[in-house]
């Protein structure tokens, strides 16, 4: 009997119960079930007719045996998959797919880079980032040494596929937070100032790709002796400039390969292998420099400056980076409510014209204006649709107007003396005031 069974374990291993655990303790669970049972209590006159029943009847049994024990482990391992899946905290990827398939866009996994780079390689890629991803999700502190505060940016964007971004750079200084935010998609730049609650809106046009730059061609230098630097397309995004597109950091600090070396094949950083260069850097406040350069991409992970005491003075320390995941187009596009368009603000900001405004009188004013003109020892204010327009006593000109609330106070200084016996005009706009008090300085 154990001849004849002797490979039906490897033979079931190849069949689609190969994932199932069944090794030798329950195989010999299943012989002594086998063993105990009714053959044993038979006569030796029934024995050649019984081994062929038995030989079928052990086949059957184990095979019985088999199943049993599959179906009790495919529902163990079902039990938990179905918890996960009801469980509202978790969201796979499919389930990304079907409720944000119309925004939503699964790029390919990126795979890390392991093999050592040399110089040449690694330069390549920094200034062709573009190139080696899709999707990018980060955020990072940055600090000059000549700054106060620090800077802190966080980013969304996707290259190919639903291509936009987000951008959200925060500069914090002691108890002082200033933001900036910036969108773009479909043609359309935002940038919005959280302060002022104001927002511009601009056109760009998304240019062809000019292909791979190679190093000669990206650094020259003209007839002059002075470096020139041809670079690469990219995203009208500048908060994540410096670390997804570090084409003018590579410039400046990489360009001569002579003034840097790679430190370190292999780093990981945030779950990224990097490359560790480090070099030299003629500068006022810094005299060194190190880079972590992620070899798959040529994303500039974080870097560091140098003085010659070996602090550090300038620094991009990131703390969050994920490439090629699902982003949400919709996170491309800003919310506008309670902003107001910089353009639309600025032109009801109060301005103030002086010289001669005659030909900006209204016509519901002219004859009043006119009359005004016979008295030029007195200051006449004439008021039309939130404008006033304002004929000067001679010997004054307008300084400025002060607005508390609804009131306002025009201040009149005096003119030279060569200008004493002139009159001026002025027309202020956009003074939110129903009165003006006048005082000659």
């Amino acid at each position: 009997m154990e001849n004849r069974l002797e490979n039906l374990k490897e033979k079931m291993d190849e069949t689609i119960l190969r994932e199932v655990y069944f090794d030798a303790k329950q195989y010999q669970q299943v012989l002594n079930s086998i063993e105990k049972s009714e053959f044993q209590k038979q006569g030796i006159l029934l024995k050649n007719i019984f081994n062929t029943v038995l030989s079928i009847s052990v086949v059957s049994l184990i095979f019985f045996g088999i199943t049993h024990f599959v179906g009790t482990q495919l529902n163990s391992f079902n039990e938990p998959e179905v918890n996960q899946a009801n469980d509202p905290n978790k969201k796979t990827l499919e389930s990304l797919k079907s409720s944000d398939e119309k925004t939503a866009y699964i790029p390919p996994k990126q795979e890390e880079n392991f093999e050592d780079m040399t110089k040449e390689e690694i330069l390549t890629k920094m200034i062709n980032s573009v190139d080696y991803f899709e999707t990018a999700v980060g955020e990072f502190k940055s600090y000059s040494g000549v700054d106060q505060g620090y800077t802190v940016v966080e980013y969304a964007i996707s290259l190919k596929n639903q291509p936009g971004g987000f951008g959200k750079r925060t500069y914090k200084e002691n108890d002082k937070n200033d933001t900036f935010y910036e969108y773009y998609k479909d043609g359309t730049v935002w940038n919005l100032i959280e302060q002022t609650h104001t927002y511009r809106q601009m056109s760009y046009s998304e240019g062809s790709s000019s292909g791979t730059l190679n190093i000669e061609n990206a650094f020259t230098v003209d007839h002059e002796g002075i470096n020139v630097t041809n670079y690469r397309e990219r995203p009208p995004i500048g908060s994540a400039n410096e670390t997804l597109f570090p084409y003018e950091i590579a410039s400046n600090y990489t360009r001569d390969l002579n003034s840097w070396d790679i430190e370190k094949q292999n780093e990981e950083l945030l779950g990224h292998n990097t490359i560790v260069i480090k070099g030299t850097k003629n500068h006022r406040e810094f005299q060194s420099f190190r880079f972590w350069v992620d070899k798959d991409t040529g994303i500039l992970v974080k870097y560091e400056t140098y003085n010659s005491a070996g602090d550090i003075v300038d620094y991009l320390h990131p703390t969050k980076l994920e490439i090629n995941v699902p982003i949400d187009s919709d996170k491309f596009t800003p919310n506008l409510e309670g902003y107001t368009s910089y353009e639309l603000q600025l032109k009801n900001q109060p301005k103030m014209t002086t010289g001669n405004i005659d030909e900006l009188i209204p016509e519901e004013l002219k004859e009043q204006w006119e009359e005004a003109k016979k008295k030029p020892n007195e200051t006449t204010m004439l008021k039309l649709n939130g404008n006033w327009y304002i004929y000067v006593k001679r010997g004054y000109l307008v300084n400025y107007i002060e607005a508390n609330g609804k009131e306002g106070t025009l201040y009149l200084a005096k003119t030279s003396a060569q200008k004493s016996q002139y009159t001026f005009h002025a027309l202020a706009e956009g003074y939110k005031v129903d009165s003006l008090k006048i005082v000659y300085e």
